[in-house]
């Protein structure tokens, strides 16, 4: 009889396991998927910049236009950057680092929360 207890626990402890770790990967997909929005976003507005930057130029003088240039083309490889989501590699080493230390984590998080909270608040 004791014995059917423990497996029950057991079962129990297993599912809810199970639904954390569903849970996790979830979390991690939403957050990939924010994360990969965001870039997109962050990449089209400096391709903008960059077009921009490029049309002004050749009104200025050569030696600004030539800054001009050089400004425009980091944008651009900037741009291509979060376009061609290089940046997944952050969200693993952040992933890991959360695994590796959930506790600082935690803090970091609340503490953010926190901070955030207060100023959306003024």
């Amino acid at each position: 009889m004791e014995h059917n207890g423990s497996d029950r626990v057991s079962d129990k402890v297993r599912d809810l396991a199970s639904q954390v770790g569903e849970r996790a990967g979830s979390a991690r997909e939403q957050a990939s998927e924010a994360a990969r929005r965001t870039a997109a976003r962050v990449g089209d507005q400096m391709k903008t910049a960059a077009e921009r930057v490029r049309q002004t130029g050749p009104r200025v003088e050569a030696v600004v236009h030539s800054t001009a240039e050089t400004i425009a083309d980091r944008l651009d490889r900037g741009g291509a950057y979060f376009r061609e989501r290089q940046y997944e590699q952050l969200i693993d080493k952040a992933t890991r680092y959360i695994r590796q230390n959930p506790v600082t984590s935690l803090i970091v998080g609340v503490v953010s929360g926190l901070l955030l909270a207060r100023k959306v608040r003024r």
